[in-house]
């Protein structure tokens, strides 16, 4: 299809952009770790509600009446509260004011307070060391209050923030009650659990998705991109609904933890919900490619803000929401000119991702307005398409599989014309390795007939024998039986023993009934004894040792002769016949040879083969 061309054309720079998200993360790890916020969290319970009746002024203005349900902006300057505590019951009942020293539990939204008591000031300086760097968090405090009903208790809510926390008096004056045992923190908690849940749930399918995508990535299956796009979106989606849940500073008592990992999972649910678009944007595809790289520019500025310089995390989102906001308006542009001219299924999938941009917009505004917090509407759309997305991967996974399929068989067409060709070297090899040892044997003849004839007797005999019995396996580039090739072993040990009748040959054969190449294990033993044993004065022992792992059979070939360098197997050149038998082992059986060996102590060699190939 053209437009299925024209889109894995333009992800041809995926590595770049993968490159850009990793040092995006790594830019979140960091701002996480600069934060050394060590604040405290409330435990305890909740008998009864409490109001504060009573009037407050913003900065010098004239004092004005607490109204219930009206709005008392936080981002206009410090607003002083004074007035009296009255009582509710758990269910909203009023019971009278409240008198005597009380307990109260005060909800604090990115807000530091004052409080006037009758020994002087007190300040829950969410600044101080004590509790974190900055008021960047939300959290339950308790504190003393002594009402006696005549003077007026003063509170001072002092925002060191600009944007984000609008509403965070209306969330003091709404949020009090008195504080109690552990059934306090149960309450809150179970106040949010309904979205934590959710959360943990997003999660859980993010890694399900992740990891799909990461299975089609193996096979190469197309539209894997998308699937790894949609993963992450709604990985940060997950820690986005569980952070931003009512009760979450009870299990974790780090403020400025829980507001930059706030923070990190908005700008990269947002970040990824861009890259989707892009993925499926067509004519308009280099514009929106453009914004992302922007968008991405700014996330990076806005994570590494805070590290280098001395601005609060929860500062930086009034800049990241208008960058946000800039290439939410060309996606938004992109997707408009493209849904004009696209088919119905299309136009839906643009509608979708539209409606996505245009929820993060709303929440913005109510935000910097104080109408809501907490992404409302972003949350509610979010589960709305994903279930809607959710389809589409899952028409996406089968057409990629059938073409992976067909990729396979090409590949496996390849491999056996491959193999052929590993067959035809195999054969070469094996023409070289089958002189170096029949020379060395006629030579050894020459020698003993003109000295000791009986032994040159034996020693032709053993030949005859050797070259009767094992010349068809010699031809073959087919795997033998370990017990075949323990045989050109031993006809070769009687060989060398009537040469070197000092020597020691020890059997310990475990295992025999398994497939290895021919001439595998009598090089192995020829070098043990040559390069081994005759370096020494006189005698010295070979040990030839078969066995089985629950996944190999293996051949050890152990000596205790004299030993060697092994960085000197690094030159190939010098070595040719341990080069040939790994080649022939690998291609052959995907076997391997593994070398030890130690100067003056002696050498151990080790075959491995595979079980699954060995049987």
């Amino acid at each position: 299809m053209p437009g299925q061309k024209r889109r894995f054309y333009a992800f041809k720079g995926s590595p770049c952009a993968a490159a850009g998200i990793l040092v995006l993360f790594l830019l979140a790890v960091v701002l996480l770790l600069s934060g050394k916020a060590n604040s405290t969290e409330a435990v305890a319970g909740v008998y009864a509600q409490v109001y504060f009746d009573g009037e407050y002024r913003i900065g010098n203005e004239p004092w004005r009446k607490i109204v219930e349900g009206q709005h008392i902006p936080a981002t206009k300057g410090d607003v002083t509260l004074r007035g009296h505590f009255h009582l509710l019951s758990p269910y909203g009942e009023y019971i009278g004011p409240l008198q005597g020293s009380v307990p109260i539990a005060l909800y604090t939204n990115h807000i530091n307070l004052a409080i006037q008591k009758e020994e002087g000031l007190y300040k829950t300086d969410n600044e101080n060391p004590l509790y974190g760097y900055s008021a960047c968090g939300e959290a339950w405090t308790p504190h003393t209050f002594t009402d006696n009903g005549t003077e007026p208790i003063v509170m001072t809510v002092h925002n060191p923030h600009r944007f984000g926390n609008e509403t965070a008096v209306d969330e003091l004056l709404s949020n009090m009650a008195i504080w109690g045992d552990i059934s306090f923190e149960k309450n809150v908690l179970s106040s949010g659990s309904r979205q934590r849940n959710m959360g943990l749930l997003f999660m859980v399918v993010s890694f399900v998705l992740l990891g799909t995508a990461l299975f089609s990535t193996l096979l190469h299956v197309s539209g894997s991109q998308i699937i790894w796009l949609l993963g992450m979106a709604v990985l940060f989606a997950g820690l986005y609904f569980f952070y931003s849940a009512t009760g979450v500073y009870f299990w974790q008592d780090s403020l400025i933890t829980n507001t930059t990992v706030l923070g990190i999972s908005m700008l990269f649910y947002m970040l990824f919900i861009c890259g989707i678009i892009v993925y499926f944007l067509q004519e308009t595809k280099r514009i929106g490619v453009f914004a992302a790289v922007a968008l991405g520019a700014a996330d990076a500025a806005v994570l590494l803000g805070p590290v280098i310089t001395g601005i609060y995390f929860f500062d930086t989102w009034m800049f990241w929401v208008p960058a946000q906001t800039a290439a939410n308006m060309v996606f938004l542009y992109c997707l408009i000119k493209e849904s004009i001219s696209a088919d119905q299924k299309r136009r839906w999938l643009h509608w979708g991702m539209i409606l996505l941009l245009v929820a993060f917009e709303t929440d913005a505004a109510a935000t910097a307005f104080g109408w809501w917090k907490s992404g409302f509407v972003s949350r509610y759309v979010f589960v709305v398409l994903f279930a809607a997305a959710l389809i589409v991967v899952l028409r996406i996974i089968p057409q990629g599989i059938n073409a992976a399929r067909k990729t396979r068989e090409l590949e496996l067409q390849r491999s056996r014309l491959e193999a052929e060709l590993k067959e035809s070297r195999i054969s070469i090899m094996l023409s070289q390795i089958r002189p170096h040892f029949i020379y060395n044997t006629l030579g050894a003849i020459e020698r003993l007939c003109l000295k000791e004839p009986e032994k040159a007797f034996d020693l032709v005999r053993n030949f005859s024998l050797y070259l009767r019995r094992n010349f068809s396996e010699l031809n073959s580039v087919a795997p033998i039986l370990f017990s075949e090739e323990i045989k050109h072993v031993e006809y070769y040990v009687n060989i060398e023993k009537v040469r070197f009748p000092d020597m020691n040959i020890e059997y310990n054969l475990e295992a025999t009934d398994f497939l290895l190449p021919a001439l595998s294990v009598q090089p192995i033993v020829e070098n043990a004894i040559k390069h081994g044993l005759m370096r020494l004065e006189t005698g010295g022992t070979v040990v030839i040792r078969s066995y089985e792992t629950p996944t190999h059979f293996c051949v050890e070939v152990k000596d205790n002769g004299a030993g060697f360098d092994t960085s000197a197997l690094l030159d190939e050149k010098k070595h040719v016949g341990l080069r040939n038998i790994r080649e022939r082992l690998k291609a052959m059986v995907d076997g391997e040879l593994i070398l030890e060996s130690r100067i003056g102590v002696g050498t151990k060699a080790v075959i491995m083969v595979p079980k699954e190939e060995a049987e």
